[in-house]
């Protein structure tokens, strides 16, 4: 028997109807999927980016600690140096000798460079964790912080060039293996009382070595500057992280 026309008709639109459903359900569940896989990733990276700028604050806060420490010793040494300096001025007596050498094994064997925390950073630049950093302040700060320790750290290098310098002119100088022998190898900085036998008070000898504690002292001026405009962006990117993220 022939189905009527009508009938026909409301057979092709309910099914078209029931595939337009099925459409949609498929579409929603693909959409709110897509949405849901994009709000948990939202979620995840912002949990991240949170767990960063909390271990960041942590390594400048070690830093600044470290830098305050180094910034003390150096501006120390600078002032030790500089009364180094005015004794080689002047003509060197029994009594200036000794204070020469005081300040000499006090003030040239050592310097201090500032070893920074690098955990954090090296993550973000290498790991393109950086990007995960919305707030675009803080994420310059990073970058430019970054970039002034790398700056400090050639500095030291240059430091220790000097440093080199003096210590090489010093074997010229001081008879040092006669001290070690005399004090049965303690360290000559504990001996306050006595002073370094000179191998030579030659004024050509004396006055290169004037010349390179001269340098050194400003290799250390500069190299202090550079750690106090650290100290500055470090206290100014901690206040940043603060307030950006709360903690």
């Amino acid at each position: 028997m022939e189905i009527p026309h009508h009938l026909k008709h409301s057979k092709k639109a309910r099914k078209k109807r029931e595939y337009l459903f099925e459409f949609l359900i498929i579409f929603v569940a693909i959409t709110g999927s897509y949405f849901a896989e994009n709000l948990r990733e939202h979620f995840v990276d912002r949990h991240k980016e949170k767990e960063y700028m909390e271990s960041m604050l942590q390594d400048l806060r070690s830093d600044s600690a470290n830098l305050v420490r180094v910034i003390d010793l150096n501006k120390e040494q600078i002032k030790g140096l500089d009364s180094l300096l005015n004794l080689m001025n002047n003509k060197l007596g029994s009594n200036e000798i000794q204070q020469f050498c005081n300040y000499d094994l006090k003030y040239t064997l050592n310097y201090n460079a500032f070893n920074p925390i690098n955990r954090t950073i090296t993550q973000l630049m290498n790991t393109g964790g950086l990007g995960l950093v919305k707030e675009k302040a803080v994420s310059d700060g990073i970058v430019d912080y970054d970039n002034a320790k790398n700056s400090i750290l050639k500095q030291a290098e240059l430091l220790e060039t000097r440093f080199t310098k003096i210590i090489d002119q010093q074997t010229e100088i001081f008879d040092f293996l006669s001290i070690m022998k005399s004090r049965n190898g303690s360290s000559i900085l504990n001996q306050k009382k006595e002073f370094p036998i000179l191998l030579t008070t030659n004024r050509k000898a004396m006055r290169a070595y004037y010349f390179n504690i001269i340098v050194f002292k400003g290799s250390i001026n500069v190299y202090t500057q550079k750690t106090e405009e650290l100290m500055k962006q470090s206290t100014l990117l901690i206040q940043l992280i603060q307030k950006a993220y709360n903690l």
